[in-house]
């Protein structure tokens, strides 16, 4: 089944279809992973996109189910060089084609994918479709411009009782499970929609925690809880990852940008004093170092590569973030110092 990946820019790649066969489009982003592909595709910060895969081999080993970041998966299509879904990969590979295919996902194989991601690298992001035929489309819609934190963020309230006897507030944003069950090792979890109701929160609670989530951090649809954050950071520690840590520097004044090409991957090297780490990244926005100026935040941390602001603290409240992921599913342990602040200012 021949498929065909098509760019903004008139560029048409064909390859061989597998998983779901419908067509879709989204905006082509690139991850530099080498393992971790289900966790990776079932992370919901990846939706409203088509994801290359740089790495040539993918699903050379099996679907292990525990591993989902998520209830589905949150990618919009898949490209690929070699995966095992279609070529020789035995019962890894055919589960891979069979479980995107349920969750109706195409995907190309045989795409010279480096190739591609050097294109990414020059131009910046692109839009595309993954479509069954070779003819392009009037428009490409930007995906960006959705609402996307609406599609993955839970719909009801749930408290996940971990018996610790501090209490956070868990906004989902689109987290991943795994950040979940790290955070839940230092406090119990009241996690609600990110358009909750907050007024109307009877419990008790001692800190905020934002996590990680998809799209533009700047959405008009995140404007009330961007005031909820400013509102409360003058009561309580509010913390936050990835998406949680732009909706931080926005509610306290700052601003973000949209990255050229974004950082996704498990090996972006961030340093902080006289400390390098290793991180897990999924984001195509970042906070803009400048206009931190007078909000009370200071940067602590950035990209070895390209400066991009990595960690902010606030000089006089217990308010701090992370771009990266330090629950490193995938990824590195570098960062999991983070959880240990978290406890520490919890006084957990």
């Amino acid at each position: 089944m021949k498929k065909y990946l098509l760019l903004e820019d008139g560029t048409a790649y064909e390859g061989e279809g597998y998983g779901y066969e419908g067509d879709i489009h989204g905006e082509l982003v690139f991850t530099t992973s080498m393992s971790g592909y289900l966790e990776t595709i079932t992370d919901p910060s990846y939706a409203g996109q088509i994801l290359i895969f740089a790495f040539p081999e993918i699903a050379n080993y099996s679907v292990s189910m525990e591993h989902m970041e998520s209830d589905r998966v949150q990618v919009s299509g898949l490209i690929t060089k070699d995966a095992h879904a279609i070529l020789s990969g035995g019962n890894s590979g055919s589960g891979f084609n069979e479980f995107l295919k349920a969750n109706r996902i195409p995907a190309i194989d045989g795409i010279d994918t480096r190739e591609l991601v050097e294109k990414i690298r020059k131009n910046g992001t692109i839009r595309a479709y993954i479509s069954s035929k070779n003819e392009f489309p009037g428009s490409f819609p930007d995906t960006m411009k959705l609402d996307l934190v609406s599609q993955v963020s839970r719909k009801q309230y749930q408290y996940y009782n971990s018996g610790r006897k501090k209490q956070v507030l868990f906004i989902d944003v689109g987290t991943k499970n795994s950040l979940i069950k790290r955070l839940s090792e230092t406090a119990s979890l009241h996690i609600v929609p990110y358009n909750f109701d907050f007024d109307s929160i009877k419990f008790h609670y001692d800190a905020i925690f934002i996590p990680n989530g998809p799209g533009d951090p700047d959405h008009k649809s995140l404007a009330p809880l961007r005031e909820f954050i400013r509102e409360k950071t003058s009561e309580m520690p509010v913390m936050g990852v990835c998406l949680g840590n732009q909706l931080i520097a926005l509610s306290l004044g700052g601003k973000t940008e949209k990255m050229k090409y974004g950082h996704r991957g498990v090996n972006h090297a961030v340093f902080s004093g006289n400390r390098v780490y290793i991180t897990s990244h999924n984001h195509g926005y970042a906070i803009n170092e400048a206009s931190l100026s007078g909000t009370g935040l200071e940067v602590t941390g950035k990209d070895i590569n390209d400066g991009t602001v990595e960690m902010i603290n606030h000089r006089e409240l217990p308010v701090f973030s992370v771009q990266f992921h330090p629950e490193a599913y995938p990824g590195p342990y570098d960062s999991s110092w983070f959880f240990d602040e978290v406890k520490k200012t919890l006084g957990e």
